[in-house]
């Protein structure tokens, strides 16, 4: 007498893929905090005289990332003329850093573009850079969770379609399960 194989347990799957989930997303949160408590703690560089221009757009961003202050020194680069603080803001992205520096009055009657000097982090330091490099590396692996889930629910369907149809034992032509 034959014995019907248990259905597949697919359990062990998706607790595997929920531990590893819950394991990368923890393990990016500490490196995310770690990074950014060091952060303020780095040595201030000042970027001088870059070129930035805000007359078709009304924006630009600067080319350094991790702006230290939301303050710069801005002048006409035609006429060496000082831009007023009033005729310009600057937002700094604090997830990434980045630095916008926006025309308030885009028809002031200031030649572009400007220059600006304005500080940054130095982010060259080993204990940031780490862990900035090991956040951005665990970052890049929620792009191939979608594809470990897709491969692993394919692989279930294709092991039920075999484990259904795949064997036959050679007596009377029956499927064996």
């Amino acid at each position: 007498m034959k014995t019907k194989q248990s259905a597949v347990d697919l359990t062990d799957l998706a607790v595997g893929i929920i531990v590893l989930g819950i394991v990368v997303t923890i393990g990016a949160t500490i490196l995310l905090n770690m990074r950014d408590n060091r952060l303020t703690d780095l040595t201030v560089l000042t970027t001088a005289n870059e070129s930035v221009d805000v007359s078709a757009t009304g924006s630009d961003t600067f080319a350094n990332t991790w702006v230290s202050s939301t303050s710069a020194t801005c002048i006409n680069a035609s006429n060496a003329a000082a831009v007023g603080s009033g005729n310009y803001t600057i937002t700094v992205d604090s997830v990434a850093g980045v630095g916008t520096i926006t025309n308030t009055t885009v028809s002031a009657g200031y030649n572009f573009p400007w220059n600006c000097t304005y500080t940054t982090y130095d982010t060259t330091r080993a204990d940031w850079a780490l862990a900035d490099n090991a956040a951005t590396g665990i970052a890049e692996y929620g792009n191939w969770f979608d594809i470990i889930v897709i491969v692993g629910v394919a692989a279930v369907i294709l092991s039920l379609i075999f484990m259904a149809f795949g064997r036959r034992d050679g007596s009377e032509g029956n499927v064996a399960y």
